[in-house]
């Protein structure tokens, strides 16, 4: 037995294994939560609110899925990649988004569901030396990956739920959550969260996508007809997309407004394609034998040589609200 281990990569990997279980835990007790309220409900012959039902079952199902797809941040990646690779507005959404931050030179920021960091990576000559940026997740191997992205001093590292934020009510100037809260189970608990632990004045800033997003994707999978390639969990950001989001930051911050960025992607390569297919919970190669894989590629590529490129509508944006001053 080779006895040659570094101990601090040990400890490192114990604890992040540990994270990812406590992760688990907490998924797990959120489902036997819903399950007894909805069985409550129904003991006590009381209308059984469907949505909360609808909500229990996606759960269950998908949300194993999610956490497994954020483990670390090699599907985010291959998403990311296809953006990069074939959107029509080179500036990208990250260098855009972070120009929309109009703040002032000093300011503590909080980013709850950083991801792999690319957002303060694409901007690193642009931060403020004044800030002071504490970036959290949901996810320890996400979280990690983050910290190998930036490798800088500069952040704060943190494992942090949305739901619950271990943070002092009034502790940040900005809260940053960037294309995440469609993930949240209970949006409302992190709505409170934020407002929480944002200062009075203080500003958020929540993106998200809008309905026709990438909707040319979807029609592209059903296209091919396949059993073992879904497009059901591209339905989990209706919980906070750009149609419906305007009333719920509403009911928490003032002044709420919404900013669209202009961008589309018009696709000439199969790979990229099949990969971001691939990194959506429900997918992967794996399922895949290797005349199905073979068959996806060509009819991905057929596509293309119809037009020269694949044209796919993207809609993201952001909401800006305010808190209120506290009396």
């Amino acid at each position: 037995m080779n006895y040659d281990i570094n101990h601090n990569d040990l400890k490192k990997s114990l604890e992040i294994q540990k994270e990812i279980m406590k992760e688990k835990i907490y998924h797990i007790k959120t489902v036997i939560k819903s399950i007894d309220e909805a069985v409550c409900m129904l003991d006590q012959n009381k209308e059984l609110n469907w949505n909360k039902f609808i909500n229990i079952i996606n759960v269950i199902n998908i949300d194993q899925k999610w956490i497994e797809q954020y483990e670390n941040a090699s599907n985010l990646n291959a998403r990311i990649r296809i953006h990069e690779l074939f959107s029509t507005n080179k500036q990208g959404w990250m260098n855009w988004f972070f120009e929309q931050l109009n703040l002032p030179d000093k300011a503590t920021v909080l980013e709850i569901g950083c991801g792999n960091g690319e957002l303060w990576a694409k901007n690193l000559c642009e931060i403020p030396k004044a800030w002071d940026i504490t970036l959290t997740d949901f996810s320890a191997g996400m979280l990690e990956d983050a910290k190998k992205n930036l490798n800088s001093k500069r952040f704060k590292f943190k494992l942090v739920d949305a739901q619950d934020i271990p943070y002092n009510k009034n502790s940040f100037n900005v809260v940053i959550a960037n294309h995440m809260l469609y993930h949240v189970t209970d949006i409302d608990k992190a709505f409170s969260e934020i407002y929480r632990v944002l200062k009075p004045n203080g500003y958020f800033y929540a993106s998200t996508v809008g309905k026709n997003h990438m909707k040319e994707m979807r029609d592209i999978v059903k296209r091919f007809n396949s059993q073992e390639i879904t497009t059901d969990s591209w339905n989990l950001t209706e919980k906070f997309q750009l149609e419906n989001g305007l009333a719920e930051v509403s009911k928490w911050f003032k002044n709420v407004t919404l900013k669209r960025y202009k961008d589309n992607l018009k696709v000439t390569s199969s790979g990229p394609l099949a990969d971001y297919i691939f990194s959506m919970p429900g997918n992967t190669k794996n399922i895949l034998d290797e005349t199905e894989l073979h068959n996806l590629k060509n009819f991905l590529q057929s596509e293309i040589d119809k037009n020269g490129y694949i044209y796919i509508t993207k809609d993201t944006g952001f909401f800006q609200g305010i808190k209120s001053s506290e009396p």
